[in-house]
């Protein structure tokens, strides 16, 4: 041991000979974020936001298109993510709105236009509603599944998207400065998928006012999620298969944190396909993923 420590000292100070420290330090520095990264899983990154010519700093694990989206609201632009169910669309614009220091108000699909607007009730009370507040008085307003809100109810919001100005029940009101708008769904706007067959065509108009980003899953995240690399690698493949073969069905990165949080609490791999895996296919269906399946034995066996 002391001979094969010896040797590995001399070669390493041979190539230090050859090294700038520059070269050196990059290489301890490789060496140190390998061991850390093996030993404690990927730590959460530290980011700096200028708004307003304030610095402000946040920590956590963001998705790959994170600075996009912050850069795009910071600019006062409205955004529309769009992206399969589990791509942590939702998640992000928390975190934006946690980076900038602005509350976060959200509503889930525009089926009526009360929803947007508030209404005064029979006693003359003002029934106030999330875009209300944040347009009032500053913040984040989201627009959760906007694909399944009614496009009619939609239109009405980009007069106040536009012109800064909007017309409550209890008149008009100038938007906050700290007003954006932003919103997330499974399409594009153009109407339904063989996925997402209950998405709307979104008026033109309404398209037209936001920035279009497409969300996809990040691997790095799923990593984090769903640590044992055996897991992860056979729901990667069955979302390859899924893919591939126009399967109604939707592998996301809920379903890489779900079945990890089954695996380690002792749930077996039947349970975990049937639960969470394979839940609301139909057998023909399993048996064409099973078929195309690579080499993992294990968790093929357990598929019913």
């Amino acid at each position: 041991c002391q001979l094969a420590f010896a040797a590995a000292t001399r070669k390493y100070i041979e190539k230090g000979k050859e090294l700038s420290s520059e070269d050196l330090l990059e290489d301890a520095k490789n060496k140190l974020d390998e061991f850390i990264e093996k030993t404690y899983g990927s730590l959460p990154q530290r980011m700096t936001i200028v708004r307003n010519e304030v610095e402000y700093t946040t920590t956590g694990i963001f998705h790959e298109q994170f600075e996009n989206i912050l850069k795009l609201v910071n600019m006062e632009l409205p955004v529309m993510l769009t992206g399969g169910a589990g791509a942590g669309k939702n998640f992000m614009l928390e975190q934006v709105s946690e980076a900038m220091e602005l509350p976060f108000y959200y509503t889930s699909t525009i089926t009526q236009e009360y929803k947007l607007t508030g209404f005064i009730a029979g006693g003359g009370k003002f029934h106030e509603t999330e875009f209300f507040k944040a347009f009032t008085g500053g913040g984040i307003f989201m627009i959760d599944e906007i694909d399944a809100s009614i496009p009619e109810c939609l239109v009405i919001l980009n007069g106040a998207i536009a012109n800064g100005y909007f017309d409550f029940p209890t008149g008009r009101e100038i938007a906050h400065e700290d007003f954006r708008v932003v919103c997330a769904g499974n399409t594009v706007g153009l109407g339904a998928d063989m996925v997402y067959t209950g998405r709307n065509v979104l008026d033109g108009a309404t398209l037209d006012r936001f920035v279009l980003v497409e969300i996809d899953y990040d691997a790095r995240i799923e990593e984090l999620l769903c640590p044992d690399e055996e897991l992860r690698n056979y729901l990667y493949d069955f979302r390859r298969v899924v893919d591939a073969n126009h399967i109604n069905h939707i592998v996301g990165m809920r379903t890489f944190k779900y079945a990890y949080e089954l695996l380690v609490n002792g749930f077996d791999k039947a349970f975990i396909n049937k639960s969470v895996v394979t839940k609301g296919l139909m057998i023909d269906d399993i048996n064409n993923i099973k078929r195309d399946l690579g080499s993992h034995v294990e968790w093929k066996s357990k598929l019913a």
